[in-house]
């Protein structure tokens, strides 16, 4: 199995020291803007790469780079780097050796210099090197997915578009370590997904016309692009279907080359034309599905459920209502059930649907920074407490409004809501648009007509 159990950072970017362990099944990173989230996430990234720098088709790096070391104020104003960095990772990748830490550390700041590994990390690039010569050799081996979904996942390769027009796929493409290509950029990959999958959804059809041309049953190539096309839109209608409508991702030759969606309302559009929201659950989803079925197609229509392996996501909530926040990590779970996930959210919605033990809060202080479990877990609880419980944000808004609200509670609960005063109070709330709970009224002129009964002080 393979499963990421910690990180510990030292010099790299905003901490001086930082450990933190991951849940097996899923990690939710949390903490203020600018407080490290994505930090973590790309430490990750670059403990990964020691693995999968192991494969001839990798594509970029991710390395432990000068930028990446840690900055410190000196008395004067300038800024000193801190050496040495270092990224530790301890975990497992279903080698039989069981638990090992790799490190990649840097020494010096010198131009062109370069990040150094320990054996451990060198072992774990000669484990990915064994791979790829028993899939060369035609070995059913399983091949741990790695992939990694930052923010720019939608545009970094300028402006988002579905289109699927036939393109000549490099030999290298029908390669199953082509799954590991790029799978660790900043770089978008939805583009090469829509052109792979292009190619698929015409392969496919190519082979229905033969079959029904020669009245035969569609050949073994034919069921396997079917088998490809299977995987992928389960994936994808895991995700989006329920919560939007949108489902049956295909390739559309008569609408203009491109992937369409389908909806029973709206019949079928183009993905580039569906809304952000849509667009990012699509690219997510289908990032992890064409890697999990090109690293093991072996594994047939059980590829995207079967397929281990290490996803990294940031902003797992991005662009999404918060409906549909409520959904995503029991989606993304179904659909990739084997599938070990580390991501980061702002969304109290989110914090919602998980307990305690996959939560990690990143917190700054005199005396460190800690990553820990929150001491309340959220799930099945309103959103509100995840806001004020887990993330430590007032459920109300700081607006100046708010002294007027409680001097007018004030006034209703000691039986003066008719008071000038009052009326005065009220009358600036209503035009600042301030509505107040019926009920909240309710209970409040309850207390202030025990109190005027002789009860006790509201």
């Amino acid at each position: 199995m393979t499963i990421l159990t910690s990180l510990t950072l030292n010099n790299f970017r905003c901490f001086t020291h930082l450990e933190v362990d991951f849940h097996p099944e899923f990690t939710v990173l949390i903490a203020p803007n600018g407080s490290g989230k994505t930090t973590v996430l790309d430490a990750a990234r670059v403990a990964l790469w020691s693995y999968v720098k192991g494969f001839d088709l990798a594509g970029k790096g991710a390395m432990l780079e000068i930028a990446d070391v840690r900055l410190a104020p000196r008395p004067d104003g300038g800024m000193e780097p801190q050496l040495p960095a270092c990224i530790s990772a301890q975990g497992s990748w279903g080698d039989g050796v069981g638990e090992r830490v790799w490190t990649q550390s840097r020494e010096r700041v010198k131009p062109r210099s370069n990040a150094q590994e320990n054996p451990a990390a060198k072992q774990l690039k000669a484990f990915a090197s064994q791979l790829e010569r028993q899939v060369r050799a035609g070995e059913a081996v399983i091949l741990p997915l790695v992939s990694y979904l930052g923010t720019s996942r939608l545009w970094f390769e300028g402006r988002f578009t579905s289109a699927a027009k036939e393109v000549t796929l490099e030999n290298s493409e029908y390669s199953r370590t082509s799954g590991y290509r790029d799978c660790l950029t900043y770089v978008s990959s939805f583009k090469a997904f829509c052109a792979w999958y292009g190619w698929v959804f015409r392969s496919y059809r190519e082979e229905q016309i033969l079959a029904l041309e020669r009245n035969q049953a569609l050949s073994d190539a034919g069921r396997r692009f079917a088998e490809v096309i299977a995987v992928v839109t389960a994936a994808v209608d895991a995700l989006v279907a329920t919560a939007t409508g949108w489902h049956g991702l295909e390739y559309r030759a008569s609408q203009n080359q491109q992937l369409v969606m389908h909806h029973p309302q709206f019949g079928s559009m183009p993905v580039e034309m569906l809304s952000d929201g849509i667009r990012n659950a699509i690219a997510m989803v289908a990032d992890l599905a064409f890697r999990a079925y090109k690293l093991n197609p072996h594994l047939g229509a059980e590829a995207a459920r079967q397929t281990p392996g290490i996803a990294l996501i940031d902003e797992v909530d991005m662009f999404l209502h918060p409906a549909w926040q409520q959904t995503i990590v029991a989606s993304l779970r179904s659909a990739f059930p084997s599938i070990q996930f580390i991501v980061t959210t702002h969304s109290p919605q989110v914090l919602s649907t998980l307990p305690r033990e996959n939560i990690r809060v990143i917190e700054h202080s005199e005396a460190g920074s800690v990553a820990r479990m929150p001491d309340f877990s959220p799930l099945a609880h309103e959103s509100g407490a995840a806001l004020a419980k887990v993330m430590g944000v007032h459920q109300e808004p700081p607006l100046a409004i708010q002294d007027d609200i409680r001097q007018f509670e004030q006034c209703v609960r000691a039986n003066q809501e008719h008071s000038d005063s009052a009326r005065a109070l009220r009358a600036k709330l209503d035009a600042a648009g301030y509505q107040f709970h019926d009920s909240d009224l309710a209970t409040w002129r309850f207390l202030a007509g025990h109190r005027a009964a002789g009860g006790k002080p509201a």
